[in-house]
């Protein structure tokens, strides 16, 4: 029996994957061509699609969040660093009025109800421990940010400077160029050629000569507009270098000054954690406090019913108290005769009345 029992639930689990992999009937409608809507469902089927639509509303809850995440079109990152500075402030700015709105809330109730300051003490405290620690987050990002932009800027300057030196190595190669050409040595020398008979040497070096001194003169055309041209470059790009060293130091300050801020925010963290420490000890004490007063103010003691008090009287059992007299007797019996049991005897004799029950 039980061998067969397996059995068909093997065969009806076979059965119903077989259902689930096998195509849709014909009767299913295509998918519409790109472009067109498709039409609503029949009102006449067997309900299988409505039974189907429900599980499309959890993907859309889900996917909500992810596209409100979003919504920034380019990461924080990869914005420019003004943007990226901007942005920084801003959102942490949006954050602390939200805290600042949650802690006069709490300033508020705590007026209202003077009973209520010691629980919402600790509660401000915390607001105030959230609000430190995103204070020195956003600084410390603020000062990566300013320090990585400060090493950026020293690439560019390093890049300037590396400009200047090239413009600079050019004005010396043009004063060395000006130097080597001699003009009037090449005109003394095609002067003489031109007094020698004609000859086809002598075309050739008249010619040659004529070469050198048509680029003479071209170069002394050319090399004070080069040189101009250079000086003015080097100049303008020793200005740039300038203002890049002073936005550098800017930076480098501005990175300095967010990483104290984080460090003044973290030694407030550690002190508010010292303060909410505090605050919950005392509300502790407090909540004792308050219950021992409500437990021992105005408390009525217990005491014992008339009737037993009556009971107990009625039984001896409860001694009454000597008199003065009775006490004086007592202590000159035992002065007199040293006997304590008997002194002590006989005075108990004497308080006991005529229906020999004490009173």
């Amino acid at each position: 029996m039980r061998r067969a029992f397996i059995l068909t639930l093997l065969a009806c689990a076979l059965a119903s994957v077989a259902l689930a992999q096998a195509p849709l009937p014909n009767n299913t409608p295509p998918p519409p061509p790109p472009g067109v809507a498709p039409p609503p469902p029949a009102t006449g089927t067997t309900g299988a699609a409505p039974e189907a639509s429900p599980p499309t509303a959890p993907e859309a809850t889900e996917t909500a969040p992810a596209d409100t995440q979003g919504a920034r079109e380019t990461p924080l990152d990869a914005e420019p660093f003004d943007v990226r500075v901007h942005r920084r402030l801003e959102e942490y700015t949006q954050r602390r009025a939200q805290r600042e709105a949650e802690m006069n809330s709490y300033a508020e109730a705590s007026g209202s109800d003077p009973g209520l300051e010691r629980f919402a003490d600790p509660r401000k405290v915390q607001v105030e421990l959230k609000d430190e620690l995103d204070r020195e987050q956003t600084s410390e990002q603020l000062a990566n940010d300013y320090a990585e932009q400060a090493r950026e800027v020293l690439s560019k300057e390093q890049a300037v400077q590396d400009f200047i030196a090239k413009r600079r190595k050019t004005l010396d190669d043009l004063s060395k160029q000006m130097v080597t050409v001699n003009r009037q040595d090449l005109e003394v020398a095609l002067a003489n050629l031109a007094r020698q008979p004609d000859s086809p040497e002598i075309q050739a070096q008249m010619r040659d000569i004529d070469r050198r001194l048509s680029e003479a003169e071209r170069l002394e055309k050319d090399l004070p507009v080069r040189q101009a041209r250079a000086q003015q470059e080097a100049a303008g790009a020793a200005d740039e270098l300038a203002k890049l060293k002073a936005l550098e130091q800017s930076y480098e300050r501005e990175s300095k000054a967010f990483a104290a801020d984080a460090l003044s925010a973290h030694n407030n963290r550690l002190a508010l954690a010292d303060r909410l420490e505090y605050c919950l000890v005392r509300a502790q004490a407090e909540d004792v406090l308050e219950q021992g007063r409500k437990a021992t103010q105005s408390v009525p003691h217990l005491s014992a019913s008339p009737e037993v008090d009556k009971t107990l009287n009625s039984s001896g059992s409860a001694p009454t108290p000597r008199s003065d007299a009775d006490l004086e007797q007592l202590k000159s019996c035992i002065q007199q005769s040293g006997d304590v049991q008997a002194c002590h005897e006989k005075a108990r004799q004497t308080q006991q009345p005529e229906g020999g029950k004490p009173l």
